[in-house]
């Protein structure tokens, strides 16, 4: 059926022309628009997991920082007595404990979280509670105490319940969790432990800050200590408690500060990504578990967006491709038909041929004209011909369609920056017209020969493009003469040289550094005659003597394989096809960094 069919070969054709840049656009823009967006996840997440790693080990230094005033005893009154009554006195009188407790009550206020604190001094055997504003003390050691791990001076204990340290309040105090600071009070001339200091933390702080570092219901944080047991998780229950499963030993075990790797075990596949909180006190691992389905939702929205916008374009286009079929098919179809009655018998020369419509204009009218007068002369010379005509007109057809894409995509701009407007973007909006502009520009090719004024906004709206994708890290300087604006010049000679700036001269960078494009016009008076000069100029990254003269050689040469000079020759050749060898185009280097291309073009001769 498609075999012998020229309408549903033209169909088939048209379709798959249509469907496969469609489908595969949209396979490309969902796999491209993935990766970019996880990419952008992955920073962003970084950047928060950093920053409440600040938060926490800031906090954490604090507490630690307000431990150490038992030490200093900085505006604190009396406090300076302190640390000697803890060192020296081995019995504990009335005014050394109110010393004490006052300093351990002042302690008690530096920090919002702080529940209690235990002191125990070796020297008296006195231990020592300020619980809410509460003092009491007792003789003795609190036995639940664990030996202080070799080697540290501060450690933290992860959640468990607070106690009173074997003593009685005054005032029920009911149980609740606690993180705890450890520090060993130390005697500094010979390092002897004098004592040990217990401060209990609410979880408040810690859980806050944890909780504004990932979005519920979609991610999970953890923070772990160094044996993988919970510091922070979703489930509360399970503070203080280890890790289930070894998803985690990854991040724990890690030597980098931050990183990320994948896990595909169990229910569901995701990203794991973690923190180090590593100080002297302190060696925690903060790992947030981001699920692909969370990754990739809104590149899959997009998609979906595009995906719906595109399938209602192809409706169009389909529909409009099969109407354009038959339309194009349908008067040859007719002459098949009366093709077959006079093989047939039943229509001879002298018929006036009812079913062929001759009024017609376009190529089909001529065709059926051009047949209609060679089967006045061969029958056998108008098959021939008419075969041969019917041939190159189907390449035209099918030229004709192929400049249908263009102009659909022109109208699509045009209405897309209608919506941007009524939108109120008009940055897009603009954007768009330069697009447009320049589409228009190229695809016109009923002019091959324009005033230097289109060329210079022809420009202009290639630079408005980069502009916008290159933010402020290049500026234009134009420098045109008013008098050579209306000076005729070849079509597209400035935008390639504009162009290789971009592919060989350009260097993206966060730096401070700002790219300058110069374009010139100037009338020249010299000994041959009047000239119009064009240059563009750059401070890009410029080239070396060597390649200077290499390309200088291949632009002299026939031809050129070099793909960096194919732009070049191609302007070269088109303006010495209009001026002959009066025509020239250098290259130079800018001092102290770039490239400068200058094209010499004769007044003398107008372009035809």
């Amino acid at each position: 059926m498609i075999r012998h069919s020229i309408r549903n070969k033209l169909i088939l054709f048209l379709l798959i022309a249509t469907l496969v840049p469609f489908l595969t656009s949209l396979g490309v823009s969902y796999f491209f628009t993935k990766q970019k967006v996880t990419e952008d996840t992955l920073t962003n997440n970084s950047a928060l997991l950093s920053q409440g790693k600040t938060n926490l080990v800031n906090y954490l230094d604090g507490v630690v920082q307000a431990s150490s005033t038992i030490y200093t005893g900085r505006n604190i009154a009396e406090l300076g007595q302190f640390y000697e009554i803890i060192q020296t006195q081995r019995e504990i009188n009335y005014q050394s404990d109110k010393v004490i407790k006052s300093g351990l009550q002042v302690m008690s206020h530096s920090v919002k979280e702080i529940k209690q604190i235990y002191l125990y001094a070796s020297v008296s055997n006195s231990s020592f509670l300020t619980h809410n504003d509460i003092q009491v003390s007792m003789a003795g050691k609190y036995e639940g105490l664990q030996p202080f791990p070799a080697g540290k001076l501060v450690y933290f204990e992860i959640k468990h319940q607070n106690n009173l340290y074997g003593m009685s309040l005054s005032a029920y105090s009911n149980p609740s969790p606690v993180i705890s600071m450890h520090r060993n009070i130390m005697y500094s001339p010979n390092n002897q432990s004098i004592g040990e200091l217990i401060i209990d933390l609410n979880l408040d702080l810690v859980s806050d800050i944890s909780q504004g570092l990932f979005t519920h219901d979609q991610e999970e944080l953890y923070i772990l200590d160094e044996t993988g047991r919970i510091v922070f998780g979703p489930d509360p229950s399970k503070w203080g408690l280890q890790l289930d499963g070894n998803w985690g030993d990854e991040a724990v075990h890690s030597t980098l500060d931050k990183g990320s790797y994948e896990w595909s075990k169990g229910a569901f596949a995701r990203i794991n990504m973690y923190e180090k909180m590593r100080t002297d006190y302190l060696n925690w691992t903060i790992v947030k578990r981001l699920p692909y389905e969370q990754l990739t939702k809104n590149a899959r929205q997009l998609t979906f967006i595009n995906a719906l916008i595109l399938s209602f374009s192809m409706l169009i286009v389909m529909a409009g491709t099969v109407y354009i079929s038959i339309r194009f098919t349908a008067p040859i179809k007719q002459l098949i038909r009366y093709i077959t009655r006079i093989q047939t018998g039943q229509a001879g020369l002298g018929d006036h041929q009812s079913d062929i419509e001759l009024t017609r204009t376009d190529e089909m009218g001529i065709l059926a004209n051009r047949f209609h007068g060679l089967m006045q002369d061969l029958n056998q010379m108008v098959m021939r011909e008419y075969r041969l005509e019917l041939a190159n007109k189907s390449n035209q057809l099918m030229a004709l369609q192929a400049q249908i894409n263009p102009h659909f995509l022109n109208n699509a701009l045009q209405s897309i920056g209608t919506l941007a407007l009524q939108h109120e973007a008009p940055k897009i909006y603009t954007l768009i017209n330069s697009l447009a502009k320049m589409m228009h520009y190229s695809m016109n090719t009923n002019e091959s020969v324009v005033p230097l004024r289109k060329e210079i906004d022809h420009i202009k709206a290639y630079l408005e493009l980069q502009k916008q994708r290159f933010e402020h890290q290049f500026d234009i300087v134009y420098a045109i003469e008013e008098e050579t604006r209306t000076l005729s010049i070849p079509k597209m000679i400035l935008q390639p040289l504009v162009e290789n700036y971009f592919k060989h001269g350009f260097k993206p960078s966060h730096s401070q550094d700002v790219g300058l494009l110069h374009i010139e016009s100037e009338t020249l008076t010299t000994p041959e005659g009047d000239f119009l000069k064009l240059t563009v100029a750059d401070n890009g990254i410029g080239m070396s003597e060597q390649r200077i003269l290499e390309v200088r050689s291949r632009l002299k040469a026939p031809s050129v394989a070099d793909d960096s000079c194919i732009g070049l020759r191609n302007v070269l050749t088109r303006i010495q096809l209009y001026f002959n060898d009066d025509a020239t185009l250098e290259i130079d280097h800018v001092h102290p960094q770039g490239v400068q291309i200058v094209i010499h073009i004769p007044m003398k001769k107008g372009v035809t």
